[in-house]
């Protein structure tokens, strides 16, 4: 049986994977829950943990479950913030129950995901941006105003987003301040699909920081907080 009292982390969590991920393995043992998971495009790579210490009960036995996360995604979506969430595993279904002012119970039944060794990329990246959910998500408004990509430059200590379409183009610059925090080793310049950049970032609360990590020609790395659980993306880039 596994209790949480606190259930908007892995409510937004759930929610944040499922907009790339409609089947997965989640895996529990001692270190909590988590998940490894490549989105039918290849373009997302999906890594979530939530640690086995920031439940209030955690006794189950070191398993993985196949789930339709599009389906545990609507029901977490009923969710109050007070209710206290009770998840319970055996053979055949996952079993959940939100204890509140009333008390509900659902279960979705277990499926056979296909279970492939997800390798998680390693880049040395040449460039970090450190910035809060809030700025980042307006400059991909901003953005979308124009084009379905965009273009981040980083040199030195600043971070520049360009989109471009035929009805107009949008620069946007951020300079290191004592919000944002920009280191770069040598310049990088790279493309990725504005949409899927949206919803990467799209659960991360509006204070709170996200950390952008880029490389020329490699995937780029999001990374931020869900309360005390820990979610990343892998980005594929584009062609410039």
């Amino acid at each position: 049986m596994i209790e949480l009292k606190k259930v908007d982390s892995w409510k937004r969590a759930i929610d944040a994977i499922s907009s790339f991920i409609s089947e997965g393995n989640f895996r529990f043992n001692d270190d909590g829950i988590s998940l490894k998971a490549v989105d039918p495009s290849q373009i997302v790579l999906v890594n979530f943990l939530m640690q086995k210490a920031f439940f209030d009960k955690f006794e189950v036995e070191p398993t993985f479950a196949g789930l339709d996360l599009i389906e545990l995604n609507k029901i977490m979506a009923r969710a109050l913030s007070n209710d206290k969430m009770v998840l319970k595993l055996d053979d055949s279904e996952l079993k959940l129950k939100f204890e509140g002012e009333i008390s509900r119970s659902f279960s979705l039944p277990l499926l056979d995901v296909s279970e492939e060794d997800v390798k998680m990329p390693s880049p040395d990246f040449d460039a970090s941006v450190d910035i809060s959910a809030r700025i980042i998500k307006e400059a991909l408004k901003d953005a979308s105003l124009f084009g379905s990509s965009v273009v981040l430059r980083v040199k030195d200590e600043e971070m520049t987003i360009e989109a471009r379409g035929s009805s107009g183009t949008l620069h946007t610059i951020a300079k290191a301040s004592k919000g944002i925090i920009i280191k770069s080793k040598s310049e990088v310049v790279s493309k990725y699909s504005l949409i899927f950049l949206q919803n990467i970032v799209k659960d991360a609360e509006p204070e709170q920081k996200v950390l952008l990590e880029l490389k020329n020609d490699a995937p780029m790395r999001v990374s931020y907080k869900l309360g005390p659980a820990k979610i990343e993306f892998y980005l594929a880039h584009m062609i410039l």
